[in-house]
């Protein structure tokens, strides 16, 4: 998956968590309300791809998702209170579940779909070689 790619995935499930927190909480689904709710988080995670790319690996991996996903949590929060947004520790609580959930997740989802490939891969290719070899009687 390119850079690009995971990037938008990652905001996708920023908004989907901006979506659902404004949807539990009876507050009006509004490309306004609901990007109010995200962007410091939307900002947090550029700021931590940067951070894991720096630290350990591009987040597009498991190695540095949970760099990334621990900055994300920690910087949106924190540019949240410094814009007004409020804070309270079970929200708090609530994003750092839930954003670990979709952020590290759908890596975890993409690294078993890749190993199991890549094991399919080499058992068909180790039992092309042992077909191909002339049997001994």
């Amino acid at each position: 998956m390119s850079r690009v790619a995971a990037y938008l995935v990652d905001a996708l499930f920023i908004l989907l968590f901006a979506t659902l927190g404004r949807m539990s909480h009876a507050e009006g689904l509004t490309w306004g309300g609901v990007l109010g709710v995200a962007w410091p988080f939307l900002v947090a995670c550029a700021v931590g791809w940067v951070v894991a790319w720096r630290v350990r690996d591009w987040p597009v991996r498991m190695p540095g998702a949970p760099v990334m996903w621990l900055v994300t949590v920690v910087l949106g929060l924190a540019l949240r209170v410094a814009t007004g947004g409020g804070f309270a520790w079970s929200f708090g609580l609530v994003t750092l579940v839930v954003l670990g959930f979709f952020l590290v997740g759908w890596r975890c989802a993409a690294e078993v779909v890749r190993f199991g490939a890549n094991g399919l891969t080499r058992w068909s290719e180790r039992n092309a070689r042992e077909n191909a070899r002339p049997r001994s009687r």
